[in-house]
Parts: C-alpha cells; structure tokens; sequence
C-alpha cells in the first residue's frame, strides 16, 4: 500500500485496513520522498507525520503491518516495492495530481507497469454497496480477474457479480465460439450460456462465494461504469479481447480507472 498524505491515501489505507482485517493478510506500507523531500528537514517531518498517522490508524484495527520508507519516483519505487505482493492498493490521486483529473500519473503508472494485481481506491458513489462486480469476457487476463474477484469475495464475504458486455455483431466472442444467432434475442441467450460456462469453472473453487451473471448486450465501458455505480469494487483484466498487441492496458480498464465510480482493481 502507498502513502502521500492524500485525501485518496487516506481512503486507500481504509480500505487495505479493511481488507486485511476481514481477509487476516498482512499490510506492508510504503512511503516514498521525493529526493526534494528527503533533503529537507520539513519534508523529512512530513514524511514522519503521515507515517504516524497511518501507524495509528493500523494499530487500532489491530491488523498485521510494516513500513518501509524508500527515496525516488513514487511509481517507480511502489512497482519496486511490490515484486513480492498479492495486490498493490494506492489512492487514485496523490498530492501532485492536476485539478480536475479522476487519477493521478502515480496510479496510472502503477496501474501499467506493476507485477501484480493493483487496486485504485476513489470514494465510492454508493457508501453502503459491498458486492463486487468484475467484467468477464473470456480472455486470459479477464479470467485472472475472475479468479481474483472469486477469491476477494470469498475473503471478504461479499456477494459477486460478473458482467458479460458484448456487441450483437459477428465479432463477439459468443459469436465466435461457433454458434450462429439469428436474431438479437439468439445472440443474448448464447452470450448467457458462453457466460455461466465461464463462470462454472472458477465457481467450483469457491461454493461460498454467491454469485451472479449478467450477459448485456452494450459497449463494456458503458455496462462496467453503469455497475460501478452501486459496486464496492470493479475488478477488470488489464486487457480484454479487443486490446491491441504490446499495450500494457487496454481501453476498458484505462477507462473505468478514469470514470468508475467505486475503487477499480486491475488484473493481470
């Protein structure tokens, strides 16, 4: 987990408190000063303060935890950090982020290039919402992140949602698999079977966890920013189908991480 002092870092270290209490994992907190900082009595003391705070708010919840302080690019050094981490959990803007953006160049970056999964935390539109919704659509890294949206659940209790968005055209993958729809209403009730087969494989791991499914026939942006709306969490995989070669996020997660409503977790 990384810390600024951000209103956002603030809601990231409740919600990896959170989680690491109800799922009994430990935390491993990572500050970073910019060599500006580090060089600066007042910078140094700042640093000392958030850690503090941060040390009593985990000291509270009673979870397990370290910290670490590192010196550098705050991306880079929270990538560095997280070699050996089941997630990484940062607030969707820091301290240096532009007015008006929805995530921070810190996040976006981490987003891009860290070796594990990474959670964006934003304040969720619905407060009192604890299902957790993640996009499936048949891709590797969409099946990633239905096996890590399975085992978050299971962790924490929640209820889970998948969401198959599709286009009714001849490129979607219900499509694909080799049926051939002759109407709308065709096309939906495949996407629906091509969904739950989908869904049955990683279900049998996790009998508690209860689950939904939901094949809709719009854009995946468009049904996974509506589901965020009374979502705890979004999980997405870092590329679906449609990415092209060499991209590190496709489109969808690049764009629920700017427009989501609710925390955003990528996979990959």
């Amino acid at each position: 987990m990384g810390i600024d002092g951000s209103a956002d870092s603030a809601l990231a270290v409740a919600w990896a408190t959170d989680l690491a209490g109800r799922a009994s994992v430990p935390l491993r907190v990572v500050d970073v000063l910019g060599a500006e900082e580090a060089e600066t009595d007042w910078g140094r003391q700042m640093a000392e303060d958030r850690v503090a705070e941060v040390r009593r708010r985990l000291d509270a919840a009673g979870v397990s935890y370290e910290v670490e302080t590192r010196t550098g690019r705050p991306a880079e050094q929270l990538i560095a950090a997280a070699g050996d981490a089941s997630a990484l959990v940062v607030g969707a803007k820091g301290h240096g982020a532009v007015e008006g953006l929805l995530i921070g160049s810190v996040s976006q970056h981490v987003s891009r290039h860290a070796p594990c999964p990474v959670v964006v935390v934003r304040e969720p539109a619905d407060a009192a919402a604890t299902r957790v919704v993640v996009g499936a659509d048949g891709s590797d890294e969409s099946v990633a992140a239905l096996s890590w949206a399975f085992a978050h659940a299971e962790a924490t209790g929640a209820q889970l949602r998948v969401v198959y968005a599709f286009r009714t055209s001849a490129q979607s993958p219900a499509v694909l698999s080799g049926y051939v729809p002759t109407n709308v209403g065709d096309e939906v009730a495949i996407a629906e079977r091509f969904l739950d087969d989908l869904v049955a494989v990683t279900a049998e791991s996790y009998p508690d966890v209860v689950v939904t499914t939901d094949a809709i026939p719009v854009p995946s942006t468009q049904a996974l920013i509506e589901a965020s709306q009374s979502a705890a969490l979004v999980v997405v995989g870092s590329r679906g189908r449609g990415a092209f070669e060499g991209l590190l996020l496709g489109s969808v997660s690049q764009t629920l991480l700017q427009h989501a409503a609710c925390p955003v977790a990528v996979v990959r």
